[in-house]
């Protein structure tokens, strides 16, 4: 489990910049699992070159479902950059202007125009950037709350069953509730840490601390700390008694910043 888990919300174009979700979350996580892949690498070691866009495709649920075991098994040794589509046959009417677009966004790893192009029915444009960061790109929103409220329930989970004996039972964690993730709409559009490490069990209750950071605080983490109390903004609860997840805010103001 990484210490932490950082989320920046791009409301304009559904673009997601995170770290501590990592490729292999994703796969496990999405509802709208893509039928066949375009490589945004046309230099990829994987897929089988398409003439019309010059670019490497994987075709097939099988080959898909095949691709996306390695990248569970961390065995691609590439830059992870695809986005889906729903028919090869349309892959053909691609004018130049919309393949160089997609050349663009493969090599910028940012959008032009719209990351939803109509012709290839696109539910996700994936990049795997450096330092553990991914910017993805969701058709649907709550594909994202999905995968990050298995994430922070796994963590509750791990926490409260740390000490465990062998002979007791498994506390179970009910899922975080995506309602409750979507109600801090404000605060992921200007960035937040849910720092693991410094989660802790308070009275039979798990306790996860929510920092707000901004996106060059976030990269001077690692030595300048991102976890300063007066960055503090959130507690997210899981209270194991009564089964269930609330939040505790510093500053009730803080749900309606503006976007």
């Amino acid at each position: 489990m990484p210490e932490m888990v950082y989320v920046h919300i791009d409301t304009t174009s559904n673009a997601i910049l995170a770290r501590g979700i990592t490729p292999a979350d994703f796969v496990h996580g999405i509802v709208h699992y893509p039928s066949n892949l375009l490589l945004l690498d046309p230099s990829s070691n994987y897929g089988e070159f398409e003439a019309h866009t010059g670019m490497k495709i994987i075709r097939g649920n099988e080959k898909v479902d095949r691709f996306f075991d390695e990248v569970r098994k961390d065995r691609i040794n590439e830059d992870l950059k695809w986005i889906d589509f729903s028919d090869a046959a349309m892959l053909k009417e691609l004018t130049p202007l919309e393949i160089s677009e997609l050349l663009y966004f493969g090599h910028m790893k940012t959008h032009l125009h719209s990351p939803f192009f109509y012709k290839l029915q696109n539910n996700f444009v994936f990049f795997d950037l450096q330092d553990g960061l991914t910017r993805v790109y969701y058709r649907y929103l709550d594909e994202f709350y999905r995968i990050l409220a298995d994430k922070i329930t796994q963590s509750a989970l791990g926490k409260l069953n740390d000490r465990r004996s062998f002979f007791r039972k498994t506390t179970p964690v009910e899922k975080l509730d995506l309602a409750l993730l979507k109600e801090m709409k404000a605060l992921f559009q200007e960035g937040i840490i849910f720092c693991l490490k410094n989660s802790e069990i308070v009275n039979k209750e798990f306790h996860l601390p929510i920092y707000l950071v901004e996106e060059s605080g976030l990269r001077q983490s690692v030595t300048l700390g991102y976890d300063k109390p007066e960055m503090l903004v959130a507690t997210l609860i899981y209270n194991k008694a009564e089964r269930r997840w609330h939040v505790e805010y510093e500053d009730n103001d803080l749900l309606f910043m503006p976007n």
